[in-house]
């Protein structure tokens, strides 16, 4: 394939894979960084590309691969993880200790056996995505059970932490 019918065939296609990359990654700067290993890779592979029919499925899927190793290499963390402003100042350094991240994984390990998978594959940086293709689920299920378990948990460490 040559540069000239790559672009045609894979730049056109770029807006719509850096919305699926912002809504994997939180933050442009690191969807930019997510799109250009796409990109590299598609070059990479461009002689195999031939065969395939479906571009921005294809595309899709390299790039939730992409961003599902970034997120097990921990080269980023979950925004979840990130958002300070949830948790006040004096919190920050209580919530680090051992002690603390213990408590809360072993209340986590108490769940019940959907709320236990579903927030431990998040908290390891599954999409929603991946998490409704593991456990079977719907969309709107799985988004239900992680916003009660999360509420779960910050209810248990405003009672541990008080």
């Amino acid at each position: 394939m040559t540069a000239e019918q790559f672009k045609k065939r894979f730049v056109c296609i770029y807006p719509k894979l850096f919305a699926v990359a912002m809504a994997n990654i939180g933050n442009s700067e690191d969807a930019k960084d997510v799109m250009q290993s796409l990109y590299l890779k598609l070059w990479e592979r461009r002689d195999e590309l031939a065969g395939v029919d479906n571009d921005i499925g294809y595309c899709r899927a390299m790039l939730i691969n992409i961003c599902r190793d970034r997120w097990r290499s921990k080269i980023l963390e979950p925004e979840w993880a990130t958002e300070e402003e949830d948790i006040p100042a004096e919190c920050h350094t209580l919530f680090e200790t051992e002690d603390i991240k213990e408590k809360i994984e072993q209340f986590i390990g108490r769940l019940p056996d959907k709320q236990r998978r579903i927030m431990t594959m998040r908290m390891q940086g599954a999409t929603t995505d991946e998490i409704i293709e593991a456990t079977g689920l719907s969309v709107e299920n799985v988004r239900t059970i992680l916003s009660r378990t999360r509420q779960l948990v910050r209810d248990y460490y405003n009672r541990i932490n008080r």
